[in-house]
């Protein structure tokens, strides 16, 4: 039995009241994590993760956004279990929540056609447009007004888009579909400029400096030129299946690269591609690093992806201290998806 597992049941004392005090200004944000299942989202301050509230939003919410002022958040409704095994009722809205008053106060409506939105950004630099990529009916780009959910415009993608991020600038949006291609997209009018194919990406994520696109891939991370989507490099035999939602620490030292499947978190050094660590958290998804710390999503993984005989992965949020590499689960947070974390202003 792991350190983690005796501490998410109850055999050692959660170090978490010290170890949660990520900086000075910790009582100045909110962490949000979206419960798939539950249809809802949990906010809590990162050093009082006790004092957590709990948001309805739409079916099997998946992705969540913040704007800049740390004040609204938006969360794609896409009401359905997951890519390939789609269990539910594709949804149609985006849930809006006002971040210091805890509460859902609208949703944005998708145009007629449009279902099962999955990706979620705001462009920057200015996010004033929100996009999200919808995946049954037509599978389209629509992008709305941040204030008032207007839909300003769409366009159509390819198919299998399943999730997308911006450059820094916003002049280009880069996606992944899930039949191998990672494509560069013009966000005005989804012209195609650049695409390459890599074998089952499932993630996309930038290096500390903005100058790599990060690819998840099975075994395998690859760095490409964002330029021409060229490869640059490959971080390969890792000794794992499937890596999702690759992400950079913010000092740059290390890759973060969530396994579902395999139940831990590869931490990878940034320059060498060589594992560091291999941290078992249960089903992670996501590592969101805030300050030395990284809060990492764990999914509830339906039985029909675990091996026959394998136990429940019930998924839930853990605190990894990236000084330590000691990650400490937070209790009462099952079936975490998408994470985020709101500074205010």
């Amino acid at each position: 039995m792991t350190r983690y597992d005796m501490l998410r049941l109850g055999l050692l004392a959660a170090p978490f009241a010290s170890s949660a005090l990520l900086s000075g200004n910790a009582s100045r944000k909110t962490v949000l994590v979206v419960q798939e299942g539950l249809g809802q989202v949990i906010l809590f301050p990162p050093d009082h993760p006790e004092r957590k509230k709990a948001v309805r939003v739409g079916e099997k919410p998946h992705e969540i956004e913040v704007t800049p002022d740390g004040r609204t958040a938006f969360v794609s409704n896409f009401g359905l279990l997951e890519v390939n095994h789609q269990i539910g009722t594709p949804g149609t809205t985006i849930s809006v929540l006002d971040v210091r008053a805890g509460l859902e106060h609208a949703r944005f409506q998708l145009p007629t056609g449009c279902t099962a939105p999955h990706g979620l950004k705001l462009r920057p630099p200015k996010h004033r447009e929100l996009f999200t990529n919808t995946e049954v009916g037509r599978e389209a780009m629509v992008v709305f007004d941040a204030a008032s959910g207007m839909v300003l415009r769409t366009f159509d993608l390819p198919p299998s888009v399943h999730n997308f991020i911006f450059q820094a600038e916003g002049r280009s949006l880069f996606a992944f579909t899930t039949t191998g291609r990672v494509l560069k997209v013009d966000p005005e009018d989804g012209a195609i400029l650049a695409q390459t194919e890599i074998a089952a990406p499932r993630g996309l994520g930038w290096t500390a400096d903005r100058r790599r696109l990060i690819v998840g891939g099975r075994n395998e991370l690859v760095l490409l030129n964002p330029g021409d989507l060229s490869v640059e490099s490959r971080f390969g035999n890792l000794g794992t299946g499937q890596i999702f939602y690759p992400s950079a620490s913010g000092d740059g030292r290390w890759i973060l690269a969530p396994a579902v499947l395999d139940g831990f978190l590869l931490v990878i050094d940034a320059k060498t591609g060589e594992v560091a660590q291999r941290i078992q958290t249960g089903s992670p998804l996501l590592a969101v690093p805030d300050g030395d710390h990284t809060w990492i999503s764990n999914v509830l993984v339906p039985p029909q992806m675990m091996p026959r005989g394998a136990a429940p992965r019930n998924g839930g949020l853990a605190l990894l201290d990236l000084r330590t590499m000691a990650a400490t689960p937070v209790d009462g947070i099952p079936d975490a998806n998408g994470i985020a974390v709101a500074a205010a202003r």
